[in-house]
């Protein structure tokens, strides 16, 4: 049995799924090793995209990128504001760069999603 090729945009998707299965996983350790609790959010968003990456359903894409879309533009708006009080620190700018990142891996699963979709008409 052959290996089907993936294409670009199948790559720019697991990219993205890449970069949330690992902000979650950082998210997961980060808290257990501070706080010495299991974040659950965490860990579902990382168990969600494992899934993903092994099964590539196209509408979950479209249904991840908008629930990530709307989560990041929260996150960036939130460190913001907390920038906007406090200054331009190290710290805000490392966590507004990510919140950005987390847009832009959104956009890309939400394109993904129509991409692909129109590749199989």
């Amino acid at each position: 049995m052959g290996e089907q090729k993936v294409s670009f945009h199948q790559g720019l998707a697991y990219v993205a799924y890449g970069y949330f299965i690992l902000l979650g996983a950082l998210d997961l350790i980060l808290s257990f090793l501070w706080g010495g609790i299991i974040n659950y959010w965490a860990l579902f968003a990382v168990a969600v995209f494992a899934v993903q990456v092994k099964y590539k359903n196209k509408l979950t894409n479209l249904i991840l990128g908008v629930l990530t879309l709307g989560g990041s533009i929260f996150f960036m708006l939130e460190f913001l504001a907390r920038a906007h009080k406090v200054g331009f620190t190290s710290f805000t700018i490392t966590m507004s760069s990510v919140a950005i990142l987390g847009i832009v891996m959104s956009v890309v699963l939400i394109f993904s999603y129509t991409r692909l979709s129109f590749n199989d008409n």
